[in-house]
């Protein structure tokens, strides 16, 4: 026959919860989409639009509200997708070459001229 619990020596439980440990992965996710903008790499921006979404997807759902330094995961994910706009946007604006510009200057200067001296013709 097994003994029976005494219930005065029953200790209940209390849950303690573990510090918040500081990531190196969120501070890097926090500063490559800088990064990728001032470089203007795409890899950069790509890799910081992976390592924010990661950052997203390991953030605890009831995490305790303290005053961190770091961003919310939701805001790093919004600060790479404008890393990566900032990126690609030389195919939505294309930067023209330094001849095309001084062909262009060149044309309408002569374009200019030509209707200066048939104006006062």
């Amino acid at each position: 026959m097994a003994p029976k619990i005494r219930e005065d020596l029953v200790v209940p439980y209390k849950h303690v919860a573990a510090k918040k440990r500081s990531e190196a992965s969120g501070m890097i996710a926090q500063s490559l989409p800088m990064a990728a903008m001032f470089m203007r790499n795409k890899l950069l921006s790509w890799s910081a639009f992976f390592l924010a979404v990661q950052s997203y997807l390991n953030e605890p759902i009831n995490a305790p509200s303290d005053d961190s330094v770091q961003q919310p995961p939701l805001l790093r994910i919004v600060f790479a997708v404008i890393s990566m706009l900032t990126c690609y946007m030389d195919i939505v604006f294309p930067n023209s070459s330094p001849q095309a510009k001084r062909s262009f200057l060149q044309n309408a200067a002569e374009t200019a001229t030509a209707a200066a001296a048939t104006a006062t013709s």
